[in-house]
């Protein structure tokens, strides 16, 4: 059976629908995430996985066991799933140590002790274990809440938009520290984002959300590859999504007109003999990405190199999208 399982699940707000009919499990050790656009009810799912929402229908299951709804238990919640609070919930006037070591309060002296070193061991907060939390910064304070969360050991550990106030440098290394806790402690994570990159280079699976349904399922290369429609390419950040018509002059096999592809980078090739100028070529530290027009449609193109000032194209590829 697998860690968590999410059956046909329905959740909506006042009467207003904002999730309709999605399913899907997560394994022991595996980091899922769930992708969309802002409101598309990514948050409402992990709400309704902690037993902090009523479903409308479907059943959710952790570790074999049902999730009650919100109504069904005097105190909400779900025992093993863990959340990383996005607004921390730190005792400004504790240090680090402390902060963690105080949710251990029912335990004795000397295993406070040991499991605070341990988490913040796990968590890379030595070099700041003795300030106090109001003397860190935003990235500091998301690793404290996570050592917090992870406490308990929850099998399963759910963070919403967690990249999503990190700069690069910090993001870089909360992931690290996300995959060493995936590693070393063996257990899963469910995060939410709508960041293309964070979910392509930090997920074993994606699910995107499309107004409330689940529209693709997959790992992150073949959602890469295999968009299912226009909006899964645009989500995951991938351009070149042109009409058949507007590339039929450049490939050597049969597109419809009508319908729309997307072109990978891969697939675009460059000929000597042409009359393409280059509209715009920006610059992104190793790469190369130049701007195009193809009369009614817009084409980029990656390359290490500047392209010269003509040229032409040959299309060896296009990826039909479905119309959803």
């Amino acid at each position: 059976m697998s860690l968590l399982e999410v059956k046909n699940i329905s959740l909506s707000y006042d009467n207003s629908s904002v999730i309709n009919n999605i399913s899907f499990n997560v394994e022991k050790g595996e980091v899922v995430c769930i992708l969309g656009e802002s409101g598309c009810g990514k948050t409402s799912i992990l709400k309704a996985i902690r037993g902090f929402m009523n479903r409308d229908a479907g059943e959710i299951y952790f570790q074999d066991e049902r999730v009650y709804n919100k109504s069904e238990k005097l105190v909400p919640g779900t025992i093993g799933v863990g959340i990383v609070h996005q607004d921390f919930q730190l005792e400004p006037g504790f240090t680090v140590f402390e902060n963690i070591r105080h949710h251990l309060i029912k335990y004795t002296r000397d295993f406070q002790e040991k499991r605070t070193k341990e988490l913040i061991e796990i968590c890379n907060l030595e070099a700041i274990q003795y300030k106090k939390s109001k003397e860190l910064s935003g990235g500091q304070k998301q690793k404290v809440a996570l050592a917090k969360a992870l406490i308990e050991e929850p099998p399963l550990l759910i963070l919403d938009e967690p990249f999503s106030n990190l700069d690069n440098i910090s993001k870089s290394d909360y992931k690290e520290i996300l995959q060493k806790v995936v590693r070393t402690l063996n257990i899963s994570l469910l995060f939410v984002t709508h960041d293309s990159k964070d979910a392509l280079t930090f997920s074993d699976k994606i699910l995107i959300v499309q107004k409330g349904k689940l529209l693709q399922e997959g790992k992150p290369e073949e959602i890469a590859m295999q968009p299912r429609n226009e909006y899964a390419a645009k989500l995951i950040g991938l351009t070149n999504v042109l009409l058949g018509k507007d590339i039929q002059a450049f490939v050597n096999f049969h597109v419809d007109p009508k319908k729309k592809y997307w072109i990978p980078f891969s697939a675009i090739n460059l000929i000597k003999l042409g009359s393409i100028i280059p509209e715009k070529t920006d610059f992104l530290g190793d790469e190369f990405i130049t701007h195009i027009s193809l009369e009614k449609a817009n084409l980029q193109i990656k390359s290490f190199t500047k392209f010269p000032e003509k040229f032409g194209i040959e299309i060896s590829r296009a990826i039909e999208l479905e119309e959803i």
